[in-house]
């Protein structure tokens, strides 16, 4: 493992300083905020062994005003979540950070005969790091490889207005996890309008709101406060955000060499089986690359889903693909088993959502180790090793470009926030000083989107009418 503290800027170390009087606050039970940087510890010493938790897992089904926990299959739509945090031994001086972590995420649907249909969409879904380098040059951190930094307690008082059903802070039988996720439910917005008349050739649409369920949480970062947010929707859709607010490192600096990126950096394992029946799984899927292209001899567009970093035997394999704008770069990862009723394979895209990409980063303050590959592609794909974990360490995972097909394959995917300075970071006094504002949050994530899951529409019932205004 990598040292983190001889790796830390005296800048960053001064943070550290500041907040450590955080651990006297929290007490014996809680997570402890993390210390001044101290000497490097001894490599041999391990963190300290602890007892294993029964699992930590959330239904909710939807509409949520009907949702019945014993009998989850008469909802609609119902999603069961198992939750953990990383790393659940960490403490003090011993790095990774612990964050929080989707250990599994099951989604119920209905096919179109009204038969509950299971799937198990993602496994290990994680923020695997968060890279923040700055246009100084020479100033970048590791907050989760090399920062002992861990998740803070949840507060029932930043859990959103109830609109569809109560928040609540989870509980759990591990002390180190308890507390520290916020659950909510809430109105997502129209989900579908129909375009129908009646019989006298009146508009007679109908809509049918979303909802979704968010599990929450806010990793530490010294001077920074991270909200890590998996969005569960009603339609089987999964969302991934990252939200850095908190303090800027830096006062104001004319230059703008204050300006850096956030960069949430994900890694999930895609699963597709049906739990149920024991059908599909991790490797009995193939991954794609979906690309928007232009036919330039027949001008016209064409949609190509093709094996993600295929060989010369046409083989999807390990390796890494940059997100284009012009073609709107999608992950496909679909079940050679699992198909709906009309003969498509189960699928989910993994769709980035961003404004921006990176693609000339140079080895910088905490990186100068890394393999800087890790960070300028946006998309990586490997086969899933129990020791495959460090994002930045991905390239490596990827160099011997082994075929996918019938294995276990993990996704790593960056999503980049821009920080530029702005008056609206800092205070009013001199309109520079960061200790007297805040950075307002800024998301950056993707979204996991099924492709042919439902029959037809999902939570639509089609009228007899066919008319359209």
């Amino acid at each position: 493992m990598r040292s983190y503290f001889p790796r830390v800027t005296a800048l960053r170390a001064g943070f550290l300083l500041t907040f450590a009087a955080g651990l006297l606050a929290f007490g014996s039970t809680a997570q402890p905020n993390v210390p001044a940087a101290q000497p490097d510890r001894d490599p041999t010493v391990k963190p300290p062994a602890g007892p294993v938790f029964p699992p930590n897992t959330v239904k909710q089904g939807f509409p949520a005003a009907g949702y019945d926990p014993a009998a989850p299959e008469q909802s609609d739509t119902c999603w069961e979540v198992e939750w953990e945090l990383t790393h659940p031994q960490n403490r003090p001086y011993y790095p990774p950070g612990s964050v929080p972590r989707i250990k599994s995420a099951k989604f119920m649907w209905k096919d179109k005969s009204g038969t509950p249909r299971w799937v198990t969409v993602v496994r290990m879904l994680e923020i695997a790091e968060i890279y923040v380098p700055y246009d100084n040059g020479n100033t970048a951190f590791l907050d989760v490889h090399d920062m002992s930094f861990h998740t803070n307690p949840a507060r029932r008082e930043f859990l959103g207005p109830p609109c569809v059903a109560p928040g609540e802070v989870l509980r759990s039988a591990n002390p180190a996890w308890s507390g520290t996720i916020h659950k909510e439910v809430h109105d997502d917005g129209i989900r579908w309008m129909s375009a129908e008349t009646n019989g006298r050739n009146q508009i007679a649409d109908r809509v049918r709101r979303g909802e979704k369920m968010l599990l929450w949480a806010t990793y530490y970062g010294a001077n920074y406060r991270y909200m890590i947010e998996y969005g569960f929707a009603d339609d089987g859709t999964i969302t991934c955000r990252i939200g850095p607010s908190g303090r800027n490192i830096f006062n104001r600096q004319k230059d703008r060499s204050d300006t850096h990126l956030h960069v949430g950096c994900w890694r999930m394992e895609m699963d597709l089986g049906d739990p149920v029946r024991k059908i599909g799984g991790p490797k009995d899927n193939e991954v794609l690359i979906a690309r928007r292209v232009l036919d330039e001899e027949k001008e016209k567009f064409a949609q190509v889903a093709k094996p993600f970093n295929r060989n010369g035997r046409g083989e999807a394999c390990e390796g890494s693909a940059k997100w284009v704008p012009e073609e709107f770069t999608t992950l496909r990862v679909a079940s050679t088993v699992r198909k709906n009723s009309h003969g498509y394979p189960l699928a989910y895209d993994v769709v980035s959502q961003r404004l921006g990409g990176i693609r000339q980063l140079q080895r910088e303050g905490g990186t100068y180790d890394a393999d800087m590959d890790f960070i300028n592609h946006d998309f990586w794909v490997t086969r899933t090793e129990s020791g495959f974990t460090d994002y930045i360490d991905v390239p490596r995972y990827a160099k011997e470009r082994r075929p996918l097909t019938g294995m276990p394959t993990t996704i790593w995917l960056c999503t980049p926030a821009l920080h530029v300075a702005r008056t609206e970071d800092f205070g009013t006094d001199t309109g520079t000083n960061s200790y007297g504002g805040v950075a307002i949050t800024t998301w950056a994530g993707f979204v996991l989107k099924p492709r042919d899951l439902f029959d037809g529409t999902p939570l639509y019932t089609p009228t007899s009418s066919r008319r359209f205004p």
